[in-house]
């Protein structure tokens, strides 16, 4: 059964892969920039992604980042964090506080203007939700990053050469990236901020220490890692998922490394899919989601976090799974709110493996190449063509249905054949 679910899960995730028009891009606050600086971009983005519309953050906080990215590279300066001085991109907030805040104006940026009220002549500002550690996340950052050519390309394509042979690449670069901006990141409070020349004291202090582990201990601080911490890093999960799987940037992360003479053939292939964990967060562990799936298995009492669960089963079955892989539950994110919390199990796909009394899937599976599928625009908002009688949805679920379509599609107007 969770086999099957794993397949299910893997045509919701092809799905929203398909196109742009699935997620939230990126509002740059300028369209000529080069591939490193979109990159480190989006991952300053995740830095901020805790319990805030992630739409503000693409939009509002991706146009501060932006600018701040493209003004480090360039002038490689890191006292642009530097409070309340002339070129610094985090100032008072009038409150007692700070923002992160742009030195260029919004002028004609119509997301800016439309969504979120600005005008034509203001700045903007973005204050993330928990931004006092998101601030030492991002100067300790910048700190490492000044070793490898101001580059976030640089310091992941050095990792890859290190580790090239290893069938655990992904998750040794997953472990470099936590090194590189929140291991030891600790609690700090919005007052800490003020005094630059202690902070940038401590980044250089925690920056030798990852040197330490990158050069000298990288085994034995992977492996401990690896028992419990890596199911704990969503931010970085999603952002490194995003460089292999978005649309939006996978071809900036391949031509990136491959500037980096990396050998991106071997990498982009599903034995790195595979090793992905699912970013785990409150959709996936929903209790209505969680208690569908897992009913009847062995793990239908365990107390584990799903990502824990799937890394587990797929281990165990992976021969069995075909293309399907945990990291893909993380469409949960747009399922559960839609499906889940609605209690639309009579036209969810699982409820008919789950042999669901008065099942209306019928309904929302046309099974006509001429539409977008219903299945994946209703349950989860993604827009993708119907697959018609190769739709591998329909031969995971309900093997016959192709036939009954087929059989209808030649009946006269009157029922008859």
């Amino acid at each position: 059964m969770l086999t099957k679910i794993f397949k299910i899960i893997s045509f919701y995730d092809k799905a929203r892969w398909s196109s742009i028009s699935n997620y939230n891009l990126i509002n740059f606050y300028k369209k000529d920039l080069y591939n490193d600086t979109k990159l480190l971009t989006h991952w300053l983005c995740y830095i901020s992604d805790r319990q805030m519309a992630f739409g503000r953050i693409w939009e509002v906080g991706g146009f501060v980042f932006s600018e701040l990215v493209c003004n480090f590279k360039e002038n490689k300066n890191i006292e642009l964090l530097k409070p309340n001085q002339v070129n610094s991109f985090i100032n008072d907030n009038g409150i007692g506080g700070y923002a992160f805040t742009s030195k260029s104006k919004v002028n004609n940026n119509s997301i800016l203007l439309k969504s979120y009220g600005y005008k034509e002549d203001d700045i903007v500002k973005f204050t993330p939700r928990y931004y006092p550690s998101d601030y030492y996340s991002i100067l300790c950052t910048f700190d490492i990053l000044r070793e490898y050519n101001y580059s976030l390309t640089k310091y992941i394509s050095d990792q890859i050469n290190k580790y090239k042979e290893k069938d655990d690449l992904i998750q040794r670069i997953l472990f470099t990236l936590y090194l590189l901006t929140y291991y030891k990141i600790g609690q700090p409070r919005k007052t800490d901020i003020a005094d630059f020349k202690k902070n940038i004291q401590k980044a250089k202090v925690r920056t030798k220490k990852v040197k330490t582990i990158l050069n000298d201990s990288f085994e034995k601080e992977f492996d401990n890692f690896k028992k419990d911490a890596i199911f704990k890093q969503k931010r970085a999960w999603c952002s490194l998922r995003d460089f292999f799987k978005s649309p939006e940037f996978n071809d900036c992360f391949k031509k990136s490394l491959e500037k980096e003479n990396i050998d991106t053939s071997q990498l982009f292939t599903l034995k790195s899919f595979r090793q992905f964990e699912l970013p785990g967060d409150v959709w996936n562990n929903n209790s209505t989601f969680r208690n569908c799936i897992l009913k009847n298995t062995e793990y239908e009492n365990s107390k584990k976090s799903l990502n824990k669960i799937l890394r587990e089963y797929f281990e165990n079955n992976k021969n069995d799974l075909g293309n399907s892989y945990p990291e893909q539950f993380d469409i949960t994110f747009d399922f559960v709110p839609r499906m889940c919390e609605n209690n639309n199990c009579d036209i969810c796909p699982i409820g008919i493996l789950k042999g669901k009394q008065n099942s209306n899937f019928d309904k929302t599976c046309i099974m006509d190449t001429n539409y977008y599928c219903p299945v994946a625009l209703t349950n989860c908002n993604y827009k993708i063509d119907c697959f018609g009688k190769e739709c591998e949805l329909i031969k995971n679920i309900m093997p016959d249905k192709n036939e009954v379509h087929l059989a209808d599609s030649t009946k006269n107007e009157d029922g008859s054949n």
